[in-house]
């Protein structure tokens, strides 16, 4: 019996060490690329590192610990329209991005007639690379010979302008060249769907539960946690656009956004100011965790209030 329970343990403890071993190699590259970059960002925001002094970040000391912040909340003229386009765009992904890629995947799980065509049509922009899709969007935002201009020629025919330098269209023109290509979100939720058991749908069907009825509270209830999933990865990539920044307006008229400024001074300034680019960095890094935390929040609450009905 000792034995037995012996051969049991050192199976266990043999397990592990595969296990272990499997993840040591993501473990190495997450503490290489991921920790060990996310620490030297935090601690270079609080030095002076620029074109002076580039290979020796000085610590700034106690008394100008925060002098970076200081810099980039008061004097950098261009933090707070990068964060308001930021955040907007965030928000922007989860209540149009979602929901359109909820939309198309219960359409899609109904399996009507080409719904296998459909589904790969629907995700080719996806496999193209942003900054290509910023390139063909920039042909058709072109005030010259684009599609857009020439549709809105025909209401407005003194427009001659260059809807991406135009305020008030040009953030709705760039959030147009992204915010349609939901198909990896798409694909997400329709394999959940796939995978809600027969046993369920065939109940719902005899309680009555058809339409869109058992769509809101049968397959949108069943994959509500694929659905946060969703919904933080919209608002983080919202949270982070820069492609489309730099390939359409390059941050011309109020289009900036974090990511933008971040490169802006980093590489683009003369002065090469790292620090000062990393301090925006822990913004956006502290930006990201607090739209994570948020919409666990969101759907928590959601929950709990369903549960007390």
């Amino acid at each position: 019996m000792a034995q037995k329970i012996m051969s049991l343990q050192n199976r266990k403890n043999q397990k592990r060490r595969f296990i272990f071993l499997f993840l040591l190699p993501t473990l190495i590259c997450f503490f290489l690329f991921y920790f060990y970059s996310v620490v030297t960002i935090f601690l270079t925001s609080f030095a002076k590192w620029d074109y002076t002094n580039l290979n020796t970040p000085e610590f700034l000391g106690f008394d100008k610990l925060f002098e970076n912040y200081r810099y980039v909340f008061k004097e950098y003229p261009f933090f707070t329209e990068a964060l308001i386009n930021s955040v907007r765009w965030a928000i922007i992904g989860v209540i149009i991005q979602v929901p359109l890629a909820l939309s198309v995947a219960i359409t899609l799980s109904k399996k009507l007639k080409g719904w296998k065509i459909s589904r790969n049509l629907y995700i080719v922009p996806s496999i193209i690379s942003s900054a290509a899709m910023g390139l063909i969007f920039l042909q058709i935002y072109n005030p010259n010979y684009g599609v857009v201009n020439q549709v809105i020629h025909l209401f407005n025919p003194s427009f001659k302008d260059s809807v991406l330098l135009t305020p008030g269209l040009n953030i709705a023109a760039m959030t147009g060249a992204y915010i349609f290509f939901a198909g990896a979100s798409t694909i997400m939720i329709l394999g959940q769907i796939f995978a809600i058991p027969e046993e369920v749908q065939e109940a719902a069907i005899l309680d009555n539960i058809t339409g869109w009825r058992k769509e809101w509270y049968i397959t949108i209830t069943m994959i509500k946690g694929t659905i946060k999933t969703v919904s933080i990865m919209a608002a983080t990539s919202g949270f982070l656009l820069y492609n489309e920044v730099f390939f359409l307006t390059n941050g011309a008229a109020g289009t900036k956004s974090i990511s933008f400024v971040i490169r802006e001074l980093a590489v683009a300034s003369s002065r090469t100011q790292y620090a000062r680019a990393n301090t925006i960095g822990v913004i956006q890094i502290l930006g990201g965790m607090l739209i994570i935390v948020c919409i666990n929040i969101l759907f928590r609450e959601r929950k709990r209030l369903k549960g007390g009905k």
